[in-house]
């Protein structure tokens, strides 16, 4: 799979100077980040965008490792057998109008997989947005080169998505609400050749990839996918489109997808070790929870234990159902955590968890003492304490949560902390910044934020050799 996602150089077949169509978004993507050869194939042009233009495939000189085209559909399988002509050794078919439209589409697609079978040639898509590799600046997409511009987050989560518009909303959705960093995105569309098998299979010995979350619509190479899922190290992250009777009728309408039985394939992805999502932003949040939380070790005596600190009493006490819902338990805080938690609260104030930290954190109004990281010390050094759940409100004058210091907490414990949080927009949205750049998992939903924290403790647990 190098050729798609190192090529020496790309072919575009269907470049255009045309600032308003897909040609010409290709080509500027391509001059935005890669550092190949760039080659425009289109005969009714010298140059584009101030690349010289080629009349043919075959008049493309070396070195070009993989073609992008984009034409109207009909055209597209002479351009596929033109590129095994020349010796191109991987193609992205960024084109709709195949399986999805009907049965002349669907003889299109045929045609595409027997150029395949008789040439060894590989194809990606057709019907999709590519590829973007957010760690190396390579964007083999269509997709809207204004969104580009002030480029992408790095990261360490790779997702694999048969839409190709989902693809690139994921991509500005996530990068534009600073959620988390993306190392690539694969939009695979109809399959008729790569398909997430083959990706992921990439993806387990990428480098550069943490995590894996993937949204399919179907899997038609089941038994293959299963034992791929079985061998990865990576947490996967998987939502499948067409659960239900209605929503298998749409995938077949939108890649040509056989959806399948979702209780059974639910079931064989469960004993594969892969956590299920049920729509498009919890799919992001366990990956990105994940991701961060994966470098941590895994704890010794993993009994998925809670401990609940909260500016608002109503606010532990949600937590608590959430985290009781989730299968995790409230930490029963030793006698020393205790102590330490009295020496900071008013005298009149009961220590329990949930830990309601607003009475300390009036009663040291004015005398500098920062009582979110005295609290938080105190409950990671405690043995019956495996994770942490903070509550804070962002844009309060008087109350101000540490990051940086939160930060070396959580790497000196070597437990995971999840923070729930509230305020003013503004303040909110640096706050979840600063957090993503010190790899910290922030929620605006308690119960999104108990979900994801599950993930991650039942992961460890599982993988860890000491548990049963």
């Amino acid at each position: 799979m190098n050729f798609f996602f190192d090529p020496r150089g790309v072919a575009v077949v269907g470049a255009t100077p045309n600032p308003l169509k897909g040609g010409n978004a290709l080509i500027k993507n391509l001059m935005h980040g890669y550092r190949g050869e760039i080659y425009p194939v289109n005969p009714r042009y010298d140059r584009i965008n101030g690349l010289a233009c080629y009349p043919s495939l075959g008049a493309v000189p070396d070195p070009v490792d993989m073609a992008i085209v984009f034409v109207p559909a009909p055209a597209v399988p002479a351009a596929v057998e033109a590129c095994a002509a020349r010796g191109i050794a991987g193609v992205m078919i960024e084109s709709g109008g195949f399986a999805e439209t009907g049965t002349e589409g669907a003889g299109l697609q045929r045609k595409l997989g027997e150029i395949v079978a008789g040439t060894g040639i590989r194809i990606w898509g057709p019907n999709c947005m590519g590829l973007v590799d957010v760690v190396n600046s390579r964007i083999f997409s269509f997709m809207d080169p204004q969104s580009t511009e002030q480029g992408f987050l790095p990261g360490s989560v790779s997702l694999i998505v048969q839409s190709g518009m989902l693809s690139a909303s994921f991509l500005i959705d996530v990068m534009s609400q600073a959620l988390m960093g993306i190392s690539k995105v694969c939009s695979v569309g109809n399959k008729v050749d790569v398909n997430e098998c083959d990706l992921l299979e990439y993806f387990i010995s990428d480098p550069d990839t943490r995590v894996i979350g993937l949204y399919l619509e179907s899997f038609p190479q089941g038994r293959r996918f299963l034992a791929l899922c079985r061998r990865c190290e990576k947490p996967i992250v998987v939502l499948k489109g067409g659960r239900s009777a209605k929503g298998a009728e749409a995938a077949l309408s939108h890649t040509a997808s056989l959806a399948g039985n979702w209780r059974i394939i639910a079931g064989a992805l469960a004993q594969a070790g892969v956590i299920e999502a049920r729509d498009f932003k919890q799919m992001i949040d366990l990956c990105r929870s994940l991701a961060m939380a994966e470098p941590l070790e895994p704890l010794a005596d993993s009994r998925e234990r809670v401990a609940i600190l909260t500016f608002s009493g109503g606010s532990g006490i949600v937590a608590a159902d959430f985290i009781d819902e989730q299968g995790l338990e409230l930490a029963d805080l030793s006698e020393g955590t205790r102590t330490a938690l009295r020496d900071i609260f008013p005298a009149w104030m009961p220590v329990s968890n949930p830990i309601d930290l607003w009475p300390a954190v009036e009663s040291h109004m004015g005398d500098g003492m920062d009582v979110y990281s005295r609290s938080l010390e105190a409950v990671l050094a405690d043995p019956g304490v495996d994770a942490v759940f903070l509550h804070t409100f962002t844009g309060h004058s008087r109350s101000r949560l540490d990051l940086a210091v939160l930060a070396r907490l959580i790497r000196e414990a070597g437990k995971p902390v999840f923070i729930w949080q509230v305020g003013r927009r503004e303040s909110a949205f640096a706050f979840q910044q600063e957090a993503l750049s010190l790899a910290i998992p922030v929620f605006s939903e308690i119960g999104r934020a108990a979900e994801c924290l599950a993930a991650v403790l039942h992961r460890r647990r599982r993988h860890h050799p000491s548990t049963p």
